[in-house]
Parts: structure tokens; sequence; C-alpha cells
């Protein structure tokens, strides 16, 4: 038996509907309440005894959505189809408020989506498992201080602009002299202050800090500074490294959602995850003898250009509670969008009929 991915990438492909004339009612809706108004749909289907049909809350989120969260219907579409999501609405009570579910859907959605989405997801996940909210409520913004400027005025008299004005010489002998004092003058404060400067500094001790840096003077050790010694640029990330994993990861959920539609019944949704040969190897009545599939345990075997083989632990559940455990190889095309299950062949039974 196959598997294949369409693994809801429709976050990629699609662009986010208009929300229906209902969303009117929503017009204030933040990411925390989205997700609890999801939470009570999906309660209220079950408890009038409605089918988890993933299909039916993708048609629904577009109508639960406000204005501000058009942005994250991709994500959402893409939620309600994840194995993570098939998981948790399927316990007992369903969505429970478990930290580790919220972590695993959270991761599902990282592996798709910008982190700019993911992060908003990360409100919408709380509400939809009722944990409590933490995203601070936005504050307003404080009102910027007023600055007054005081006027500085300073009038100046005609008398003072007159004293400030420097007198005419009645001969060049006396503004050189002038000058020359002017000078003079210069030449003795200045080198009097670098002399007092000096003694100044020669009266420290050696050793004491400075409370303000100053000029080295000629001849002045200067003592190294610690931790001079420069530091190596961290290495480069590996990008090919990056997209192996990615390209493993997008293999793995096409086949856990491959199951996962077979589980809730969703037999086109399957079909439409097989390429080639294995599309015609799918029989959809061999899989409705059985109350439950699933797949286990997967990792890759090797892999050929963006052709990935994966080997996984498949269990089938019949209707009396019985089960068996086989394992199995699967053959994905990743370079398709989405990408799909090429071939699939059998291992070994691991569990007999029990």
């Amino acid at each position: 038996m196959a598997a294949g991915p369409h693994a809801n990438r429709t976050g990629k492909r699609q662009d986010a509907p208009s929300c229906s004339a209902r969303r009117g009612a929503w017009e204030t809706v933040n990411d925390y309440a989205l997700g609890t108004t999801l939470r009570r749909q999906i309660l209220s289907d079950l408890e009038r005894g409605l089918p988890l049909d993933g299909r039916r809350l993708q048609a629904l989120v577009g109508d639960f959505c406000g204005q501000s969260q058009l942005a994250l219907l991709p994500a959402l579409k893409y939620l309600v189809l994840s194995p993570g999501f098939s998981n948790a609405a399927g316990q007992q009570p369903p969505l429970p408020a478990d930290t580790r579910l919220q972590l695993r859907l959270q991761q599902e959605l990282n592996e798709v989506f910008a982190a700019a989405i993911s992060a908003r997801m990360d409100a919408v996940l709380r509400g939809l498992l009722g944990l409590p909210n933490t995203t601070p409520a936005p504050t307003s913004a404080s009102p910027e201080p007023e600055f007054r400027s005081t006027p500085e005025a300073i009038d100046v008299d005609e008398e003072e602009e007159e004293e400030l004005a420097p007198a005419p010489t009645s001969s060049g002998s006396r503004g050189l002299v002038a000058v020359l004092s002017f000078m003079a003058g210069v030449l003795v404060v200045g080198v009097g202050g670098g002399l007092a400067w000096l003694l100044l500094q020669t009266s420290l001790p050696s050793g004491g800090p400075l409370s303000t840096e100053r000029p080295r003077l000629p001849g002045e050790l200067v003592s190294p500074t610690p931790d001079a010694t420069p530091t190596e640029a961290p290495p480069a990330p590996d990008l090919s490294a990056n997209t192996s994993d990615a390209a493993t990861a997008q293999a793995i959920a096409s086949v856990e959602q491959l199951y996962n539609d077979l589980s809730l019944g969703n037999i086109q949704a399957a079909r439409q995850r097989f390429s080639g040969e294995a599309a015609d190897q799918f029989d959809p009545a061999f899989f409705r003898q059985f109350q439950r599939v699933s797949v286990d345990n997967l990792r890759e075997l090797r892999r050929d250009g963006s052709l990935i083989t994966l080997e996984g632990l498949v269990t089938f559940v019949y209707p009396d509670g019985t089960s068996q455990s086989e394992s199995r190889q699967f053959t994905v095309e990743t370079a398709t969008e989405p990408a799909l299950i090429t071939g699939s062949s059998f291992g070994q039974v691991t569990r007999g009929r029990q």
C-alpha cells in the first residue's frame, strides 16, 4: 500500500479567501478568541454526534476569522487537516489542555509557515486547547510629553555694543604692541597651565584609576587590554543540511496525513496523495474493513535526488478491537507541490493479530 503527501499544503497554495457576511459578528475577535471559537464549534459537533470532518472545518474557519485574521487562514486550514489536530480531537475528552499537544501542533506549523504566522498561531492553539492566554493585551501608547520652549531674549544696549567693539588705533605701532602683548600673555598662560598639569599628573599614584579618559603623554606606558585576542567567527550554517531535513519532514508529514485521511474515511483525499503506479494499486475496499489505521516511527532509509524512501510501522485496528502491525517502506517525491507517494512495499509482520 502506498502513502502520499497532499500533506496539507493548502497554506502555501491558496490565497486567503474573503470572509463571508457572517464575519460581522467577529469584528473585534483576537487570535486567542479565534481558537476558542473553533474549539466550541468542534466540541458542539462532537456532542451532537457529528464526525470530525476536516474539510468542513476548513470551510468554517473563514467565517470565524476577523479582518485581522485573514493572514492566518492558510495556517488554520492546514491545522484542521494535520495529524496532530486529529490526535488532539480524538482524545477523551477531546482537545485537552495539554501543553505537549500544543507544542506538537506548533512544530507542525513551524515546518510549513513563516515565523510571523507561526508566532500568531501560538495564541490560536492555546484557545483551541483551552490553555490560558499568555499574549499580553495591547496597551495604548502614552502621549508624548509637551515641551514648551522658553524664549530667551538678550537685549544688548547700544552702549554695550560700543564697549565691546575694538577701539580704533591712531597708529600702526600701537596695534603691533597690542598684538605682541596678547601673544605673550597667551604663551605665558599656556606654558604655566601645562607645567601645572604635568606636576598634578606626576603627583598622582601610578596605579590609581582616573575618573575620566585623558590623552596619553609621550613615553607613557599603556597596559594591554584584557581579552584582546580576536574571536573566531562562528561557522556559517549548513544550508544543504537544513534543506535535507525539510524534505525529510515533508515526506514524513505526507505519509502521516495519508493514514489520517484513511482513518477519517476521507478516501478521495487519500487517493489524491498517490502518483503513478501507487495510485493504480490503491484499493479503498481494503481499508474499509478496519476501524482505524495509523503509521508510526517513520525514518529515512535513503534518498535519490528528490525521491526519499521512508520506513515505518503500520498498525491496522479491526472493529472488534484486535490489531495487527507490519513494517512498510514508502517512496515519496518531494519535488512536487504537494509531495506525492510514488511507491510502497510490504516489509514484514511485526505483531500478529491479537
